[in-house]
């Protein structure tokens, strides 16, 4: 595969979580595919799209912003933060670095690596958490 060719199939993978389109990731996803989301681990396309359903149930609302991305050979390591808003309206931002291997022109596996996240806290809730008296 070429550099383009997989580069093509890392933002399709993106583009397939952000629009929600399962059609896409099945065509993206071999048979054998894996995924790895923090401990993790999602063996077979009919558990990586179950976990992808799960997912846009968690966060219904995504966008990816990149970080870098290299390809080498049949691998690419790619470096982004997800922007969230989950079903309550709260906000969020989880980097994450995933590497994925191919075969045959599709994702054959991938890991994510979650760093450590932000949700965004509003007036409200800073005003309800009372200061503990110190002595």
């Amino acid at each position: 595969m070429s550099e383009v060719d997989i580069k093509k199939l890392v933002y399709s993978f993106c583009e397939s979580l952000t629009m929600k389109n399962i059609e896409n990731l099945q065509r993206i996803l071999t048979d054998q595919a894996t995924l790895s989301w923090g401990p993790y681990k999602f063996v077979g396309k009919e558990n990586v799209l179950n976990w992808a359903k799960e997912f846009w149930e968690l966060f219904p609302f995504i966008s990816f912003k990149e970080k870098s991305l290299e390809v080498h050979e049949s691998t690419a390591k790619h470096e982004f933060m997800i922007a969230f808003i989950t079903p309550e309206g709260r906000k969020g931002w989880l980097p994450c670095e995933g590497l994925y291997k191919f075969k045959d022109d599709q994702i054959i596996q991938l890991d994510m690596k979650l760093l450590h996240g932000f949700v965004a806290v509003d007036r409200d809730d800073i005003e309800r958490v009372k200061p503990r008296q110190t002595r």
